[in-house]
């Protein structure tokens, strides 16, 4: 715990050392994401709902998988960056520690420039949260723990990905598709896909799990009350998998010796 909080102090100084950077950066990140909510609200003015859904209803979806992607880049951009542990044989200076290798690679760099996503996140959900209406009460209390399951799975998902390295080696490309392509396709309502991609969404990357199966529910356009146990099923049947695939990998890896 010692050495996370060392991490931890370490990236906020180099990080504040030049603060005019550091807020810019904040604020670029905020408005380069910002930007896709505003495209999906200038459609969503022209033609009023896409398939049902309002513009504040994909609001709180928009809020919900954002806040737990700007989490998670800012907690979890060493596995953002994963493959270059593993080609440049950084990854055995974490194997020798007496700390789990899983969080020193998470967070070998805290990036608090990333928070500009979690706040732009926020300040959407707050306007979505302020004028959408839930058929029942208690959806006020239920909400908060979608944010936290948002968190949970785009973790998983990026140590799920980040594990492909330790076979692949370089997996960029593998880390755009599986985990930004379809964080950005869970910023819509799922029906507005076809069958196949509905079920990749909610069987294999389950982000739709997180989002629009408990919304369906709690806005009134589904009636099945098993939504609301969707981020949980999908969080506790893609966390052994991830963990074992992470384990398979490190027993996988070989040092590059250099």
């Amino acid at each position: 715990m010692q050495l996370f909080k060392i991490l931890f102090i370490a990236s906020l100084k180099s990080q504040t050392q030049y603060a005019f950077d550091f807020i810019v950066n904040i604020i670029g990140n905020f408005l380069g994401v910002f930007a896709d909510f505003l495209i999906i609200a200038m459609i969503l003015i022209r033609f009023q709902n896409i398939q049902g859904w309002t513009l504040v209803e994909i609001a709180v979806i928009y809020s919900i998988i954002e806040f737990g992607f700007g989490i998670y880049r800012v907690i979890g951009d060493g596995l953002n960056n994963f493959e270059t542990l593993i080609l440049s044989g950084r990854f055995d200076t974490l194997l020798i520690r007496p700390a789990s290798v899983l969080g020193q690679a998470m967070l070998q760099t805290v990036d608090f420039k990333k928070l500009g996503l979690v706040l732009q996140a926020s300040l959407v959900g707050i306007w979505g949260l302020s004028q959408i209406e839930f058929i029942y009460p208690f959806a006020w209390i239920y909400l908060p723990t979608l944010y936290f399951a948002s968190i949970a799975m785009n973790l998983l998902i990026s140590i799920l990905l980040a594990s492909t390295a330790f076979w692949t080696g370089k997996n960029e490309d593998i880390v755009i598709l599986g985990h930004y392509a379809t964080r950005t396709a869970a910023q819509y309502p799922a029906t507005i896909y076809h069958k196949f991609f509905q079920s990749v969404m909610t069987y294999v990357i389950p982000f739709f799990t997180v989002t629009y199966y408990p919304l369906m529910f709690l806005t009134g356009k589904s009636q099945q009350s098993l939504y609301l146990l969707a981020p949980w099923l999908g969080i506790s049947i893609l966390a052994p998998i991830t963990i074992s695939v992470w384990k398979m990998g490190i027993k996988r890896y070989s040092s590059t010796g250099t």
